[in-house]
């Protein structure tokens, strides 16, 4: 069995394991992606910003869990997504927005790794600790994206843009990890009876 090192996380993953991870990591996202489109896109502020973006949770959980391979999956899924809505004449905008996606909850897990001396297999990770952490994602994520956009040319309100994106990160942030919570409560419940 061929296995792949982790680079920051800590544990090793079988590389068949590590393809499955990544592959559904990308389509998980890219579902929850169009649902968001679906439910919210006319509250778009601009060209990928969204005062909701429920995938923004996923990035952030699935790089907290899955790490490397959970940001993989959220630059692939994010590169194909801003290819194919958002910067389809623009291909170094679209592909360069997808690692922006996947390398941003990344870094801000490693932030959080040492700021809130987080173990790296989140251990004991509290609730106010965890709203501490997508608050800092929240930041991250928008600045990095925006200033990737400025580079390119494609905000023209790097302030503003910025802002409504942290908004929209943190909102669907916080829907999804709280639905998460939810569902988990009530499989719990579901198997106590």
């Amino acid at each position: 069995m061929t296995w792949i090192p982790a680079i920051g996380g800590g544990r090793r993953m079988p590389a068949r394991r590590s393809i499955n991870v990544i592959a559904s990591t990308a389509g998980a996202f890219f579902l929850l992606f169009l649902l968001n489109e679906f439910l919210f896109s006319r509250l778009a502020y601009s060209e990928a910003v969204n005062w909701v973006f429920l995938p923004s949770g996923l990035r952030l959980a699935f790089v907290l869990i899955f790490v490397e391979e959970g940001a993989i999956g959220i630059v692939l899924a994010s590169s194909v997504i801003s290819l194919l809505y958002h910067f389809n004449s623009d291909v170094i905008t679209a592909l360069g927005a997808g690692v922006v996606s996947g390398f941003a909850p990344w870094l801000a897990r490693l932030i959080c790794l040492d700021l809130f001396k987080l173990d790296v297999n989140l251990q004991r990770l509290s609730a106010s600790t965890l709203l501490k952490v997508t608050a800092l994602f929240s930041i991250v994520s928008p600045v990095l994206h925006q200033v990737w956009f400025s580079l390119r040319g494609q905000t023209q309100d790097f302030i503003t843009s910025t802002a409504v994106m942290a908004v929209g990160d943190l909102i669907g942030t916080l829907v999804v990890l709280y639905a998460a919570k939810y569902l988990l409560g009530r499989v719990a419940v579901a198997q106590q009876k």
